[in-house]
Parts: C-alpha cells; sequence; structure tokens
C-alpha cells in the first residue's frame, strides 16, 4: 500500500468511525506510530481531520457531537475536575440553569451519573439539551432564541424576561477569560444572555480553567459585583496569589474543593 493509499484509509475510517487511534491504526498500517502522527499532521493543516491525544476525529462528519467537542476541548482534565466540583454544590430541588460550551457540557455529564432528588436544569445549550432528555427523573426547561450554529446554543436578547419568570436559584457559567475587571465573552449575544443570568440568580458559579485565567476576551460580561463564586481546579502558583487578591478587592469567593477533601 502506498503513502497515498494509506493517507486515503485512514480518511476513510474517520468517515465511517468518527475517530482513530494511532496505535491501533499503526498496527493496521504496518507503520511506525511516529508515521501515523506525521500523517495526521499532514492531514490536519489539509483541514481534513482534527487530531487529539492519542489519535485523531473527524471534522466533517462528528463536528457537532458531543463527543467530537470534548475531544476538541482544551484543558480537558481540568475541566472535567472542575466539572466534579461543581456538581457537588447543587442540592435536591435546585432549579440551576447551566451555561454552554465544554466546561458546561462535562459538568452536565458529571451532575447526571447520580443527579440531586427533584433538580430542574435550564439550559440553552442543544448539547445539554439533549443529554438531560435520556434522563426522564430530571426536569428541564430549554431555552428559546437565536440558534447559533458553532457552539450548538440558543441566544435570546430577551432572555430577562425569560429569567424573570422562573425562580432559577442557581447559574453554572462558562467564560472565555477574566481579569481585574470583570469575566469576558467571545461575542456580543453571547455576553448579553450570560449577562443576564448573572444578574438575576443569586448563586452564580464562574467556571474557569486555567487557560481563561487573567485572559481578556471580546466582550465583558460584568465587572465583579461580589457574589460571583469562581469555580476552580488548576491554580498555577504564578496566579494564586493574584486571583486571591483580586477575590479579596471584588469580594468574591474562590472554590476549589467545596468539602476539603
Amino acid at each position: 500500500m502506498s503513502t497515498e493509499e494509506k493517507k486515503a484509509t485512514i480518511i476513510e475510517k474517520l468517515r465511517k468511525y468518527g475517530k482513530i487511534n494511532n496505535s491501533i491504526l499503526a498496527e493496521e498500517l504496518n507503520v511506525s506510530e511516529v508515521t501515523i502522527r506525521n500523517y495526521l499532521k499532514e492531514l490536519e493543516s489539509k483541514g481534513l481531520l482534527k487530531r487529539v491525544r492519542g489519535g485523531a476525529v473527524s471534522i466533517s462528519a462528528h463536528r457537532y457531537d458531543p463527543v467530537f467537542q470534548e475531544q476538541i476541548a482544551i484543558d480537558v482534565d481540568e475541566k472535567r475536575e472542575i466539572a466534579k466540583i461543581a456538581s457537588r454544590l447543587v442540592d435536591k430541588n435546585d432549579v440551576i440553569f447551566i451555561d454552554a460550551g465544554s466546561t458546561a457540557l462535562f459538568f452536565a455529564e458529571e451532575l447526571l451519573k447520580n443527579p440531586p432528588i427533584n433538580i430542574t436544569i435550564v439550559t440553552n445549550s442543544l448539547y445539554i439539551m439533549n443529554k438531560v432528555a435520556e434522563f426522564p427523573n430530571v426536569k428541564m426547561l430549554a431555552m428559546g432564541g437565536f440558534f447559533q450554529l458553532s457552539t450548538m446554543n440558543f441566544l435570546d436578547l430577551n432572555a430577562g424576561d425569560f429569567f424573570r419568570k422562573y425562580n432559577i436559584n442557581k447559574a453554572f457559567v462558562g467564560i472565555n477569560g477574566f481579569d481585574e475587571n470583570g469575566y469576558y465573552a467571545s461575542t456580543l449575544l453571547e455576553s448579553e444572555a450570560k449577562s443576564m443570568i448573572c444578574k438575576t440568580v443569586n448563586d452564580l458559579y464562574i467556571m474557569a480553567s486555567s487557560s481563561k485565567h487573567f485572559k481578556k476576551s471580546l466582550v465583558l460580561i460584568n465587572e465583579w459585583t461580589g457574589k460571583e463564586k469562581l469555580v476552580a481546579s488548576d491554580i498555577s502558583d504564578e496566579n494564586k496569589d493574584r486571583i486571591q487578591q483580586l477575590a479579596n478587592e471584588k469580594n468574591f469567593r474562590i472554590i476549589t474543593n467545596p468539602f476539603g477533601d
């Protein structure tokens, strides 16, 4: 089998299965894993696949599959840890809002492993709607509005009326970054929707992996108000004192492990 035929085989396997593993592929094509990684690097440069740890995933066929979104997310281990921490902050009878984004998806999946009794999940994420639908014992309220294909969520500039109508007691929100001024989103529509829920809910949990720490994005969601609780896992030594100082100045709480175990 020629080199080009091997590359074509890789593309065909991706089309069929959605993802491939380096070691399995190396064995099937009788080449080294180094060679496979070089093939994948070349195919990725042509926009034919997305490399992930240990292999690659299809872009065209599985781009909007939640599994694919998890695989291409950065800080995956850290986001899963944040999800575990956040899931333990949900109690029975809670009505919670879950934002869109990879951290939010990890959080929803972790929460639904053992959902508290009589919780209601409110979300604008199509991924999370589909996930919650698998659990008939969990009540769900879905937000509508403009459908944003790139993030697979719904955005509505009149969402303030929606949030005021329902008694949502906790919100779990992902962000694109935060700094001394506040926390940010990547688009105006996302910023407006996030800002509304942040203003109307009492318990506001901001989920932010280390890549978001002291990073300014395009649009400011909110300045720090003091009611935020920053849920984090891997705070670098470089940022630890800086974040603590910011929390003291802005009067918000940092949650890294709510139960201290």
